[in-house]
């Protein structure tokens, strides 16, 4: 009898944050599936979810490279797959932790899809995002009335003016951009700007000025730019 593969969101970094749905999941898994990358999202969110763990729990490393040679990317993704498909086979129940939601800017999508393909029907558990813990923390409204939102994961010169026409921005990855973010807000007036690094964890810290992001942010901050009135 084959094993159940679970896909689970763990959220933000709070482990008072899984869902009933993911706890119950965690509690049948015989091997935890844990991505490993220069990142570190992978202990990350192991080290959420260890709470709710079993003491015998194995912990299967799956390493997801960031390369540039597509063919290379698909074959670590491929072989990844077979360990897991490996372990579903002798019976076992395995779940594969994310940062946030599956479903979302997810490393557990490059896996879904190879699996997939081998016949498994994967079991994918809803997170929350960090977005929606931040904005919680901070008893700020995403979006209200008839007011729009952006999810964003890369910007530019020339997508920035784009984005003026939302209500809310919420810029994810923002690591990646952040002096180029820090620029763009330095030209352009009307933002209201926040933005929370490590949210949910011991080392939390949260910003209310865009002046942080000139020297580079840390890579687990998130930013939410509110347009005024």
């Amino acid at each position: 009898m084959q094993g159940t593969f679970y896909g689970i969101g763990v959220g933000p970094g709070d482990c008072d944050l899984l869902t009933l749905k993911a706890v119950k999941a965690l509690a049948q898994a015989d091997i935890i599936a844990v991505p490993e990358s220069s990142r570190e999202a992978g202990s990350t969110a192991y080290d959420i979810a260890r709470p709710h763990l079993k003491d015998d729990v194995e912990i299967l490393s799956l390493e997801f490279p960031m390369i540039r040679d597509v063919a290379q990317r698909e074959q670590f993704r491929r072989n990844n797959a077979h360990r897991v498909a490996e372990q579903l086979n002798q019976g076992k129940h395995v779940a594969f932790l994310t940062l946030g939601d599956p479903m979302l800017y997810s490393t557990y999508l490059y896996l879904l899809e190879y699996l997939k393909q081998d016949g498994v029907e994967p079991v994918s558990i809803p997170g929350i995002y960090s977005f929606n813990a931040i904005s919680n923390m901070l008893n700020l409204p995403l979006v209200k009335g008839d007011e729009n939102m952006a999810i964003v994961c890369a910007i530019d010169e020339e997508n920035w003016q784009t984005y003026q026409s939302f209500n809310t921005l919420v810029l994810m990855k923002v690591s990646a951009y952040a002096p180029l973010l820090y620029k763009l807000l330095s030209e352009t007036s009307g933002w209201d700007f926040s933005m929370v690094t490590n949210a949910g964890k011991p080392s939390e810290v949260v910003s209310f000025d865009f002046n942080d992001l000139k020297d580079g942010v840390h890579y687990f901050s998130t930013v939410i730019l509110k347009k005024r009135g």
